[in-house]
């Protein structure tokens, strides 16, 4: 027995600035209920950018979303044997076109895009807060040099 293995996945803190910021969450309903940002498991083979590119294109269903950076950030968690290990990333994606499968999976039945005050006191979990500070600071930074 024992053992126990580390898997890995992505998270993504998708953002649309159009003058204000609007951030991308969903309503989880499986195995806990909250807000959380979207998220996956990297299937073998596949790259950290590859699975936030099938991430967003089949699972959340925005099909046109841009990688801005790779966090520092990380989540982690336990279930059962093994580790978790979720790599933030900051995508932006237009919150005019319709988020589309998002609850095929069924593990959310629904989404938001949450204005920051919003989404900060609606997620679940605090590493998911602490990324999004993350992300705020880069996107300041961004904004700086437009």
């Amino acid at each position: 027995m024992g053992d126990f293995m580390e898997l890995k996945g992505v998270q993504v803190i998708t953002y649309d600035d159009n003058g204000e910021l609007f951030f991308l969450i969903l309503r989880r309903v499986e195995g806990w209920r909250g807000w959380e940002f979207p998220k996956t498991m990297i299937h073998e083979g596949e790259t950290e950018e590859q699975a936030v590119a099938r991430l967003m294109d089949t699972q959340v269903g925005i099909s046109k979303s841009q990688i801005v950076k790779k966090l520092n950030s990380t989540q982690a968690f336990q279930d059962d044997q093994d580790t978790h290990v979720f790599q933030f990333y900051m995508i932006t994606a237009s919150m005019n076109i319709p988020v589309k499968h998002y609850a095929d999976a069924k593990k959310h039945d629904n989404y938001l895009w949450a204005m920051l005050d919003s989404v900060q006191s609606k997620l679940t979990w605090e590493p998911e807060k602490i990324a999004l500070k993350e992300a705020l600071q880069e996107i300041k930074a961004l904004q700086r040099h437009d």
